[in-house]
């Protein structure tokens, strides 16, 4: 049975292996197809195509993009693309949001000290996070906080208790999320990426986000959306059941893959759980040798 992986993430953004490593795991599995998506950025998928350039392994250029929908963040997949132009698109949607990231710690900082809490002098961003959860995370680190906490609440605070108590949408210190929108990436894509898929729709992409509902999933496929990834780690039997469904129904394109970031505990590259294999895809120009799977 030919295996393949179209999720996995190298040293490029939060992956704690590099594409050399990478290459010898994809190798050594002897996937048919792969495809590296790390987090808003192609820096390392031309390292992989010409890693695997001697190989029968099938590179699907690959990018996970963090975009707003409403007042929640959701990732979707860019898959086969031309990676210099998705480059170009990918650069100016990281000079928009970092700058709207600044304007969005000043303000935010602002407005937590005006709600009693105590916020580093300097505090400085960290690419990797949602604003929120730096924050969040000084907040928590802060013995004077947490004693706030305890008198007020009658409990030590945890980076999701100052998000729900402060940060959401309503509260006192609110502020809006920076990003591109779905309708951005969607605009953007149009044209160059072949497909534009839904990433672990009942996976919350941080802590300071939400699992998407079948009704948002439905309506991001109606916005331009192009399919779903059924299959993933932290998808339940029951969840990758209602997708199958809604794939089947809407006869759109799905994916599936590890989720690797090169962690202890990760998902093994070509699974997505224990003994289950990703044995089943379906892009516009690749597809697997089972398409009639759903």
């Amino acid at each position: 049975m030919s295996m393949f992986d179209l999720h996995m993430h190298s040293t490029h953004s939060d992956g704690k292996l590099s594409v050399t490593q990478l290459t010898e795991i994809i190798k050594e599995k002897k996937l048919e197809y792969c495809a590296l998506s790390d987090h808003n950025t192609v820096s390392g998928v031309s390292e992989l195509i010409e890693a695997l350039k001697n190989t029968e392994i099938k590179v699907i250029p690959a990018v996970e993009l963090t975009a707003k929908y409403h007042n929640n963040e959701i990732h979707v997949l860019a898959y086969d693309f031309d990676i210099e132009m998705a480059a170009k698109i990918i650069k100016e949607r990281n000079e928009i949001v970092n700058g709207q990231r600044i304007k969005e710690m000043k303000l935010a900082i602002e407005l937590s000290r005006k709600a009693g809490l105590k916020v580093t002098e300097g505090l400085s961003l960290n690419e990797k996070q949602p604003v929120t959860l730096t924050i969040a995370l000084d907040i928590c680190d802060n013995s004077d906080n947490q004693s706030f906490f305890v008198k007020n609440f009658g409990k030590e605070f945890t980076t999701e208790d100052v998000f729900y108590e402060y940060q959401a949408p309503g509260k006192v210190c609110h502020v809006e999320r920076s990003g591109v929108t779905v309708e951005w990436i969607i605009q953007q894509f149009k044209g160059i990426a072949q497909d534009l898929i839904i990433a672990h729709p009942f996976v919350s992409v941080s802590v300071v986000a939400l699992p998407l509902s079948e009704s948002e999933i439905k309506d991001l496929l109606d916005l331009g959306l192009t399919g779903i990834e059924v299959y993933h780690n932290r998808t339940s039997v029951e969840q990758i059941k209602l997708l199958e469904k809604i794939v089947n129904e809407r006869y759109i394109h799905y994916t599936g893959g590890s989720d690797f970031h090169g962690k202890t505990k990760d998902t093994p590259i070509s699974q997505y759980a224990s003994n289950c294999f990703v044995s089943s895809f379906l892009l516009t120009n690749h597809k697997s040798d089972y398409p009639n799977k759903l």
